[in-house]
């Protein structure tokens, strides 16, 4: 399992794809946070936070992690690499695991270079060091936990296809459906009381008070339950003998 999670990190790392992908979301990022006027930019906001960064950052992953996740399985099955590495002592579980760190570990170290953000915005507090710590901490929380969240959305999708196009596709449609579907749905007030209900499913429900700076458990327990159904989705389409 070691081995194919190494495997899976200097393969993304050692490719082109990897590097444009970091490189895109980098610079998608900085413009929008640094640049570009408007709502997103953090020096426009006069107040040294980082929650305009932890709310737009959600929808570049959203692009972002399909990218990630599309070759994981999609190109195992379509060379024929996956039934090789089902012969090994490695069975499903431990593929998706395997494969699952490695995502989620690029997501991670995608983000690493976005805390000089947060540097920036502490020597820039008026006195200096003026920024919620805890706040920041709290919302690079809630991007893991949303970043595994896809990667686990972008597992299942790319275990069903031996095409890596679908496999980004298909992975893009569930997250963007799953972050924002029952939140929108659940905000025309069709379901009345069952509104929140519906609202509860959404991941954007979850992800905005942590996001925000609160973590509330019952959010928290919420991710951790629905990567688990995910991976365990993925894992069930790549046992031996399906499709």
């Amino acid at each position: 399992m070691t081995a194919l999670y190494k495997k899976e990190l200097r393969a993304f790392l050692s490719s082109v794809i990897g590097a444009v992908v970091i490189a895109v979301f980098l610079l998608v990022s900085g413009l929008f946070h640094w640049v570009f006027p408007g709502q997103w930019n953090l020096l426009e906001t006069g107040v040294a936070e980082l929650t305009s960064f932890f709310l737009f950052t959600p929808w570049v992953f959203l692009f972002l992690i399909p990218a990630i996740t599309m070759r994981s399985i999609a190109e195992e099955r379509k060379n024929g690499t996956l039934e090789l590495l089902l012969t090994h002592p490695l069975d499903p579980h431990r593929i998706v695991w395997a494969k699952f760190l490695a995502g989620t570990t690029l997501v991670a170290a995608a983000l690493v270079p976005t805390l000089a953000g947060y540097f920036v915005l502490h020597q820039l507090g008026n006195p200096v060091g003026n920024i919620d710590d805890g706040s920041v901490l709290a919302g690079y929380l809630g991007l893991l936990l949303l970043g595994a969240a896809f990667v686990a959305t972008g597992m299942a999708t790319s275990a069903r296809t031996d095409n890596q196009v679908v496999a980004f596709l298909s992975s893009a449609l569930v997250c963007m459906l799953m972050y924002y579907g029952p939140s929108a749905l659940g905000s025309y007030s069709l379901f009345g009381a069952g509104d929140h209900i519906v609202q509860w499913f959404g991941m954007e429900t979850h992800f905005r008070s942590i996001g925000t700076g609160v973590v509330i458990i019952s959010d928290v327990a919420w991710f951790i339950a629905y990567t688990f159904v995910a991976l365990a989705i993925a894992m069930r389409h790549i046992q031996p003998g399906r499709a």
